[in-house]
């Protein structure tokens, strides 16, 4: 686990969980890096493992006192790490709306992907980075 000294409100911060067996990670980034917000990414936020269904993870945000967030809006459907959202006009609309939920508060995107490069979290990221101008922290 990597966790810098760093103010995270300058960061745009991702994560994905791959193929990992329980939130210990999970957690301490949300503690670590002071997140208030997770906006998950998936199209649609089901995996392997119910324990990443997005009501499993939004129960387990609230437990943190952070809030969940799912943008299926930023989704995916190239099946690959290439972003193709489900919808060009509603998916800048949510950049637009995460924009300025990441402006304000610590938030980090998550994903399914392990690793940001294989993943189109990675795309927007740098999408939010353009209307920002913040950095992007991945953390892996």
């Amino acid at each position: 686990m990597i966790c810098q000294d760093i103010n995270t409100n300058h960061y745009i911060l991702t994560f994905g969980y791959g193929n990992r067996k329980d939130y210990y990670e999970f957690i301490q980034y949300l503690k670590s890096f002071d997140v208030k917000y997770v906006i998950d990414v998936r199209n649609s936020p089901r995996a392997w493992s119910r324990k990443w269904y997005g009501q499993e993870i939004e129960k387990l945000c609230e437990s943190q006192d952070v809030k969940y967030i799912s943008m299926p809006a930023l989704g995916n459907t190239s099946g690959n790490s290439k972003w193709i959202p489900p919808s060009t006009s509603e998916a800048a609309q949510a950049l637009e709306e995460v924009s300025q939920i990441i402006q304000s508060q610590t938030s980090l995107l998550l994903c399914a992907e392990l690793q940001s490069a294989r993943c189109h979290r990675t795309e927007v990221a740098l999408k939010l980075q353009e209307i920002t101008k913040l950095p992007v922290q991945h953390l892996e």
